[in-house]
């Protein structure tokens, strides 16, 4: 007596393969779609006129109370457009290590920005109290603390999404002789502590080279 055809039960095991296939493909591409990545914000350029000195021998430039800056919006989405509020800046300066009092404020308009686009807007701010109110110093400089405050919307293909916000800050240390910033390179505005220098480092430093002492203690027992 001939057996049953098994086929029926192949069939059925082909097609749930392909629906869950197809169904976890689907929820990956959504994925893709729909994530999204921050837009990265960063302080390209600072500069205190009333710190040159080479131009403050006139009391004219010494008094002057601008801040010049410039800074940069990079859109890491390569697939969506990021729309900004208004973009609010804040300028502090420190006092000592840890503590600050309010220099400045500026408002930068919104704009749009295209798929995997960087911005750079340049601005000023006017400090309170007059130029001479930046002379303060801590270890030999000049630090300011920058933060930002926006909220963003993405664009993803004809649809925008609800508002997010977006904030960050940053200490910039100024060259006291010059006005200019004293790293060249762009400084990211982002969850760097109020504080001027940071133990942090030697300390990091000092658990890896312990936890690398220890693991190769535990190799070399291993061994013997």
């Amino acid at each position: 007596m001939a057996r049953p055809a098994r086929e029926p039960r192949i069939n059925c095991c082909t097609c749930c393969t392909s629906f869950i296939t197809s169904t976890g493909l689907t929820i990956l591409f959504l994925w893709l779609t729909l994530r999204t990545q921050q837009p990265k914000c960063f302080i390209q350029s600072l500069y205190l006129p009333s710190l040159n000195k080479t131009i403050t021998s006139n009391h004219k430039h010494s008094i002057n109370n601008t801040i010049i800056f410039n800074l940069k919006l990079a859109n890491q989405n390569e697939d969506k457009g990021v729309y900004y509020d208004a973009i609010c800046l804040t300028f502090a300066l420190f006092l000592d290590v840890n503590t600050t009092r309010p220099l400045a404020n500026s408002t930068l308009d919104g704009f749009y920005q295209g798929h995997g686009k960087t911005a750079e807007k340049w601005s000023s701010a006017e400090a309170r109290g007059g130029g001479g109110g930046v002379n303060r110093t801590v270890q030999g400089s000049v630090f300011l603390r920058v933060e930002f405050v926006t909220r963003v919307k993405y664009k993803i293909l004809f649809v925008y999404t609800k508002r997010h916000r977006l904030s960050g800050g940053a200490n910039v240390e100024v060259n006291v002789s010059s006005g200019q910033k004293v790293n060249p390179k762009g400084i990211r505005l982002g969850n760097d502590p109020v504080r001027v220098g940071s133990e942090a480092a030697p300390v990091r430093g000092l658990w890896v080279a312990l936890s690398g002492t220890f693991v190769s203690l535990l190799v070399l027992s291993a061994f013997t």
